[in-house]
């Protein structure tokens, strides 16, 4: 997880992560979590859009992702509403990636607000 330009810093390690997210995203998904803040979406989603093409490796790894620092806050709100009614297997692993993404949407907020400079909107994931 990278905040364009910060420093890297680890989500977690899993042996299979596109079947860990799509459980969770299916989880997320049945207990009311709009699709378009599910962690597979952006995990996954490449880069935005105007970043220019760069080819994939031929078995998906490394996979990018990125995240609108702006739809951090509302991803981690949703995500914290509902942790309760998850299975308890996800919801440790969710509780890390809900204080990753409010720190990184707080410190968006604070910089935006403090800095007439700061320009950073994104959030990059790299699974690798």
């Amino acid at each position: 997880m990278d905040s364009n330009a910060s420093d890297p810093a680890d989500l977690s390690v899993y042996s299979k992560p596109a079947t860990f997210f799509g459980l969770l995203d299916q989880e997320l998904s049945r207990a009311g979590v709009p699709a378009g803040l599910l962690p597979g979406r952006y995990l996954y989603g490449g880069l935005p859009p105007e970043f220019p093409f760069l080819p994939c490796s031929v078995d998906g790894y490394p996979a990018i992702g990125h995240l609108t620092l702006s739809e951090a806050g509302p991803a981690a709100d949703a995500y914290r509403a509902v942790l309760d009614r998850i299975d308890p297997d996800f919801r440790y692993d969710l509780g890390i990636l809900i204080e990753k993404l409010e720190f990184e949407h707080d410190e968006w907020v604070t910089c935006t607000r403090d800095l007439d400079w700061y320009s950073q909107d994104t959030i990059f994931f790299s699974l690798t």
